[in-house]
């Protein structure tokens, strides 16, 4: 008797089993359908972010309750209002080129890292970056990103002294 009650609780426990992989397969499968990352995202992304960067261009790949944070710049954004709220402004010397050099995907996780190729007004500043992608439902829910920003710092201050010579 005992060991037809081991036979049983074996059989039971490898049934259980089944159905718990079958099932983990399959929300793995509808969480990966959910939070997919657009196929086209890094081209489409980085275009929109090109040039003189504007909300209205790069707002549509954000979700509304996404959370963005650059440590380098010291910046935590909650919310796509928030995150846009003056954006157009904060970008205003500034214009970009993004070079791509690696991209890792990941699940509904991408990252990418290259070099930016930029204007602050009218000088010229490279910065090694990597940016830190999670999506939901096709849109950004959580954003990193980190710079190497010293020949950004070199040119910042470069402007800074020559505003400050121009007003002698």
């Amino acid at each position: 008797m005992r060991q037809n009650f081991s036979i049983i609780k074996t059989g039971f426990l490898a049934f259980l089993l089944l159905i718990t992989v079958q099932f983990a397969q399959a929300t793995s499968d509808t969480l990966e359908t959910n939070h997919r990352i657009p196929p086209d995202f890094v081209t489409a992304y980085y275009n929109a972010y090109s040039g003189l960067p504007k909300a209205e261009r790069l707002s549509p790949f954000y979700a509304d309750d996404v959370i963005l944070e650059d440590p380098t710049f010291h910046f935590v954004g909650k919310g796509r209002q928030a995150l846009f709220q003056n954006f157009d402004q904060a970008n205003l010397p500034n214009t970009y080129r993004w070079d791509i050099h690696q991209q890792i995907i990941e699940g509904n996780h991408l990252v990418t890292e290259g070099l930016l190729h930029a204007h602050y007004f009218d000088l010229p500043y490279t910065m090694r970056f990597v940016n830190i992608f999670h999506f939901k439902d096709g849109k950004i829910v959580r954003q990193y990103d980190y710079y190497d920003t010293a020949d950004y710092d070199k040119v910042v201050e470069a402007w800074k002294v020559r505003k400050t010579n121009e007003t002698k």
